[in-house]
């Protein structure tokens, strides 16, 4: 199946996600109350600081906070160039778990008419499909996810998923604006052993089916997942993927459980072995703290970046046979006869007398 092109339009411009663009990289931020705005701001500008080449695409605001003076704004007004997307329902004030539908329509609004690029959304949430994920080891790790559960479950399961009940309106906002929609995956594994089961196969055929009501509507789409998974898994969520026709942006994915502290590591390759199989078009940065309860430093972040660059890269050098950069490097270093890029000569210290490069016939 072909795939669709989702269009980011931002302050500064706009950019294209799919099958002929770059793979763009998202990094993660968020304030849990107004006193946090100011660091994570500090935080921001110290990664768009960093070279063109290490800075990312997408700033995604998860923000449990909600002022005048919220995070996101206060990104797209001072850092236009990137491209902004938020999570509408984590800033909803929830009554004994309820949701009001309508507060969730007003915060939604306001960060549409604020200017952010797409917004993430999890309607793929029912009885059924939280019955099937009792079969697994840890049913679910959505935040955002969760909080649509407790709001259907308080009902008695009696009413649609919320975001069911209002994406009508959502969708004319969205589509008057030129916003676009990221569908959540709300049951992404938490573990790869609960990878590729029926809970998420479920959810994959609720993601492309709303995908494509909400496509043929006139607003673009992305679509979010899969969490943890195996390498062998991996080629079987593919199959899924390449049949919804839509850019995706994985959350990792994580190929192995054993990567604590080390998750950069882990889902940079997970994000590689995804994007060799055609389904992979933005990066999320996840840094070593994902598993470790911790906050991410700003050197951790940067670090996370960096290495979701580097897997962008390769990603981009299999899909759109992208190797100037490549190119350049090796070019340099055939030119001056050294591996050392930006060296002028060859030898260093790591060969010594021995260098292989100093050795001619």
């Amino acid at each position: 199946m072909n795939k669709f092109t989702t269009t980011l339009f931002y302050k500064n411009g706009v950019k294209h996600v799919g099958p002929d663009s770059k793979t763009l990289v998202s990094v993660l931020t968020g304030a849990t109350s107004s006193k946090d705005i100011f660091k994570q701001l500090q935080k921001i500008e110290a990664i768009n600081n960093l070279n063109e080449t290490d800075r990312p695409d997408i700033i995604s605001d998860l923000s449990l906070e909600n002022s005048k003076s919220s995070l996101y704004k206060n990104i797209i007004e001072n850092f236009p160039n990137y491209i902004v997307s938020t999570l509408p329902i984590y800033q909803c004030k929830s009554k004994e778990g309820l949701i009001d539908d309508n507060e969730l329509l007003e915060i939604t609004h306001e960060q549409i008419e604020a200017g952010v690029s797409f917004i993430t959304i999890h309607p793929t949430i029912n009885h059924k499909i939280m019955q099937l994920a009792q079969n697994r080891r840890v049913p679910w790790t959505s935040r955002g996810g969760a909080i649509v559960m407790k709001d259907l479950s308080v009902n008695n399961f009696l009413v649609d998923n919320i975001y069911l009940r209002i994406l009508d309106n959502i969708i004319n906002m969205a589509k008057k604006a030129k916003t676009s929609i990221s569908i959540g995956a709300s049951f992404r594994s938490a573990n790869i052993f609960d990878s590729f089961d029926s809970c998420q196969i479920e959810e994959f055929k609720l993601q492309k089916e709303i995908a494509d009501y909400i496509y043929e509507r006139g607003v673009d789409v992305i679509i979010e997942g899969p969490g943890h998974s195996s390498p062998k898994n991996l080629k079987n969520i593919a199959n899924y993927y390449q049949k919804m026709g839509f850019p995706i942006m994985p959350l990792g994915p994580i190929p192995t459980d054993i990567a604590i502290n080390q998750d950069h590591i882990s889902s940079a390759i997970g994000a590689t072995l995804l994007g060799m199989l055609n389904c992979v078009d933005i990066v999320t940065a996840v840094t070593r703290e994902e598993h470790t309860g911790k906050i991410p430093s700003l050197e951790s972040s940067i670090e996370a970046i960096k290495a979701s660059k580097i897997a962008a890269h390769i990603i981009d050098m299999h899909k759109l046979e992208d190797y100037k950069q490549d190119e350049e490097i090796v070019r340099y270093r055939t030119d001056h006869q050294t591996c050392i890029y930006g060296k002028k000569n060859s030898g260093c210290s790591r060969c010594a007398h021995v260098c292989p490069l100093e050795y001619k016939i």
